[in-house]
This record gives C-alpha cells, sequence and structure tokens, in this order.
C-alpha cells in the first residue's frame, strides 16, 4: 500500500505512519473551526513533496486561496511556475457586470450549479495532467453543492461517491473534502456519507479570553481513517 507521510503538525502526531494515497477524507466541523486551515496544511505538505495539488475553490475566490497559503509560507507563484499547484475556481461565477481578474494559479472555472459539470471538468483536468499516484485534490467546500442539492441529497451522496471511486481509488490520489457541520443538513450530510468515505476528521477552535494576543488555537480528532493506525485524541495547534 502507497503511504503518505507527513513532516508537518498536527499531521505527524494525527498520522504518525502516514496515510494511504487512496483516501478520500472528510473534514468536517463548525464555522471558524480551521477546517480550511487544516486543509491549507495538507496542501503545503503535498506541495513540499514536490507533488501537485488541485484545488476545488468553491468557499472562497481564488486570490483568498492564495493568500492563506502565503499565509503558511507556500510560495504560490513558485509552485504553479513548476506544474504543481492549480485551482479550478468555482467561486467567480457570482461575479456579475465584469470578468474578474483571475490568480495566475487558476486553471479552469466551473459552475457548482451543475454538479456533473464540475465532476467532468475535474475529471478531464487530472486526466490532461497526468496527475495519478502522486498529489491531491482539494475541495473546499461539499457546502456550496448542498445548498444547490439540499432536495436531492442523493445525487450530493453519488458525487462524492463517484469522485471517490475516480479519483482516489482508480488514480490513487488522495483527495480531502471540507464540511460546515453548522447546519441539520450538514450534518445529515455527514451520516449519509459517513460509512462511504476513508476518513473522518473532527475540527474545534479553542475558545480563549478576547484580551487574548496569542494566535488562534484549534485541535483537531480523526474519527475513523481506514487502513492506518492513528492517533485516538485530540490534538492542539496553532498557525
Amino acid at each position: 500500500m502507497s503511504m503518505l507521510r507527513f513532516d508537518l503538525e498536527p499531521l505527524k502526531t494525527l498520522f504518525p505512519e502516514g496515510i494511504p494515497r487512496n483516501s478520500f477524507i472528510v473534514v468536517a466541523g463548525e464555522g471558524g473551526s480551521g477546517k480550511s486551515i487544516l486543509l491549507s496544511v495538507f496542501a503545503k505538505s503535498i506541495l513540499q513533496l514536490g507533488e501537485p495539488v488541485l484545488y476545488l475553490a468553491l468557499d472562497d475566490d481564488p486570490k483568498t486561496v492564495v493568500q492563506q497559503l502565503k499565509s503558511l509560507g507556500v510560495d504560490v507563484l513558485e509552485y504553479v511556475k513548476q506544474k504543481l499547484f492549480f485551482i479550478v475556481d468555482g467561486y467567480s461565477f457570482r461575479i456579475r457586470g465584469s470578468e474578474s481578474r483571475l490568480s495566475v494559479s487558476v486553471i479552469s472555472k466551473v459552475n457548482p450549479q451543475n454538479i456533473e459539470q464540475v465532476f467532468e471538468s475535474l475529471l478531464a483536468i487530472v486526466t490532461d495532467l497526468g496527475i495519478e499516484d502522486r498529489g491531491l485534490i482539494a475541495i473546499d467546500s461539499l457546502n456550496e453543492f448542498l445548498s444547490y442539492y439540499s432536495g436531492d441529497m442523493q445525487s450530493l451522496v453519488e458525487y462524492i461517491k463517484n469522485v471517490r471511486a475516480n479519483f482516489s481509488k482508480a488514480r490513487n490520489v488522495l483527495t480531502i473534502a471540507t464540511l460546515h457541520t453548522s447546519t441539520a443538513l450538514a450534518k445529515e450530510l455527514l451520516s449519509s456519507i459517513e460509512h462511504c468515505v476513508d476518513g473522518i476528521i473532527l475540527t474545534e477552535r479553542i475558545q480563549q479570553e478576547p484580551s487574548s494576543s496569542s494566535n488562534v488555537v484549534w485541535r483537531v480528532m480523526v474519527k475513523r481513517m481506514k487502513g492506518v493506525k492513528h492517533n485516538l485524541n485530540w490534538v492542539s495547534y496553532s498557525i
């Protein structure tokens, strides 16, 4: 079994033996609990290995995604030049009246209102770039689809199954999606897919005093992970 091992925290503590490449993982938690930050830590770790990252940006515009990675010390432009970092822009379809200036990292634009088109676009990009047995596909977040398919939950569940089958399993590419669980509907989705994904990571923000000048502290726990030993405790970290 091909494994990915990490040198960055909290990943190193969570997965001391690494994780199987062919995993589909959901990072779940309420708003502000550090899901996107953790996803960026995964992305940074993969890029440092010299492997590609394909980032499906749905909640934020590409510039915000790039800024977040830069805040972690990632030289995004250098990885773009090396053809290792790519953003699929699923946010800018909202912008009306003028063509938004896209980040140099954007390889394609999609409309999340058409979930099948998003899947086919990802599949075409992964095929064209030859991403197989390496890299990361990051989806941030599943909630954007949930807002359009709330009345057809099964279609969204099938989409997740198809992504796992075609990317994680058929191509051996680690795939990680975030899910904001602040609503009953999102919690229902997590319950519906828990049996058919490889891992669930829960995130929380540790409350601090308003006067505290220290960095924000988050904590994470691996609820389940197939195929590898993992830390069963909550692990705290800050950036």
